[in-house]
């Protein structure tokens, strides 16, 4: 996918619109990680949020568990597929420890953290354009 920046941009601003009690909706979601999957190279995410599903699916994403990309929701989880070396995504701040990308909001905007630690432990390599746009952790 070329040029990701404006993409990312577009979906911020959209995003702002969008906000519910501090989350993102499972749509804006699955097109943000549509942007981050695909800057890899990938068209694949492990997940096991219905809502969520339903969303990446709609995206054209595949759900497939052996993904080196993965969604999880907690801890336990995140820790595994760490330790499997897979890129682990997350929409909860307090797993940024555990995880490589965290999908975060913040004053009504979404925001996208990178653990670069754990970034580097992942097999996985995203784009450029995701790097930059990104605050790193």
């Amino acid at each position: 996918m070329k040029n990701l920046r404006p993409v990312l941009l577009a979906l911020a601003a959209a995003a702002s619109l969008a906000l519910r009690a501090g989350e993102l909706s499972p749509e804006l979601e699955a097109k943000f990680l549509k942007v981050i999957i695909s800057s890899s190279g990938n068209t694949k995410i492990g997940c096991s949020d219905s809502a969520l599903k339903t969303a990446l699916e709609a995206q054209g994403i595949t759900i497939d568990s052996s993904s080196s990309i993965v969604w999880v929701t907690n801890s336990a989880e995140a820790k595994a597929y760490k330790a499997m070396g897979r890129l682990v995504i997350v929409s909860k701040r307090e797993l940024a420890p555990v995880a490589s990308v965290v999908l975060d909001e913040e004053g009504g905007r979404p925001k996208l953290l990178l653990n670069t630690a754990n970034l580097r432990q992942s097999k996985v390599q995203l784009g450029d354009a995701v790097l930059k746009i990104a605050e790193k952790i």
